[in-house]
């Protein structure tokens, strides 16, 4: 019944206390509901492999074009599928060993949806990456050794806002040629190599399809990579508790190393 898959395991980052202020901000609860929906598995889907930059569309045949794009998106997610779930904060995507398009994939989303978190809802997101046996389908059954070790790594080790892969699970993935285009979205401490969102800046402004199109969404990411450090920093001068604090130390000095390198 298994298959081997890799597997991420995604958790949004102090959750649990927004959802607590919520109650007394009305607008916080509406910006929490925006979040959970930017993760919705068919608004994920629709975007998985292609978009359009409708500023460089007429209008007239923005429509059929947009049409055209779904219809691609629906045969290459059914030639390349990738299973999505998500629950309360956490986010699971899966795809088979055997499928490069749908298992590179996952780790170009994860990059767009953790800017785009950050970005429009000063969101992080921890998580673990795995590879081994696992039953995942689409708004079904969603278990396996594969998905405990993910969420042990995302639960127990990864510790900063991060996402890490299991060491024979990146080693797969470098087997792969094509792969080479995601080692700017990597990096590596001594335990674990890891995506960061500082790394996901570098791979979608340096290496993604997007870094050649010079449109306003990549504008926009550039703006929020040049925001970033400063916004960091005013979260940490407002002194938040220390394990939350941290967690932004980390991040701060993660974006100045990956800045100078």
């Amino acid at each position: 019944m298994y298959k081997n898959k890799f597997i991420a395991f995604i958790d949004i980052l102090g959750f649990g206390a927004l959802v607590e202020k919520s109650g007394e901000v009305p607008e916080l609860a509406e910006s929490i509901s925006e979040a959970l929906l930017s993760m919705n598995p068919n608004l994920l889907q629709e975007s998985m492999y292609g978009s359009i930059n409708e500023e460089k569309i007429p209008k007239d045949q923005l429509e059929e074009v947009k049409a055209t794009i779904a219809k691609m998106n629906e045969n290459m997610s059914k030639m390349h599928p990738v299973a999505i779930s998500y629950f309360s904060d956490s986010l699971v995507l899966s795809a088979d060993i055997d499928n490069v398009i749908a298992s590179q994939s996952i780790l170009e989303l994860l990059a767009k949806l953790s800017i785009k978190l950050w970005d429009e809802y000063s969101l992080l997101v921890r998580g673990g990456i795995t590879l081994g046996k696992l039953v995942h389908k689409d708004n079904g059954p969603l278990f396996g050794p594969a998905m405990n070790r993910a969420y042990f790594l995302e639960s127990k080790k990864a510790e900063a806002p991060r996402i890490i892969f299991d060491e024979h699970c990146i080693n797969a993935f470098r087997k792969i040629k094509s792969f080479s285009i995601f080692e700017s979205l990597i990096e590596s401490d001594e335990k674990y190599s890891y995506i960061s969102l500082p790394a996901c800046f570098r791979y979608i402004t340096t290496c993604s399809t997007l870094a050649y199109s010079k449109t306003k969404q990549l504008q926009a990411v550039e703006i929020a990579q040049s925001e970033t450090l400063s916004k960091i920093q005013k979260i940490i001068s407002a002194d938040p508790p220390k394990r939350v604090k941290d967690k932004y130390v980390w991040l701060e000095a993660e974006m100045r190393r990956i800045l100078d390198s």
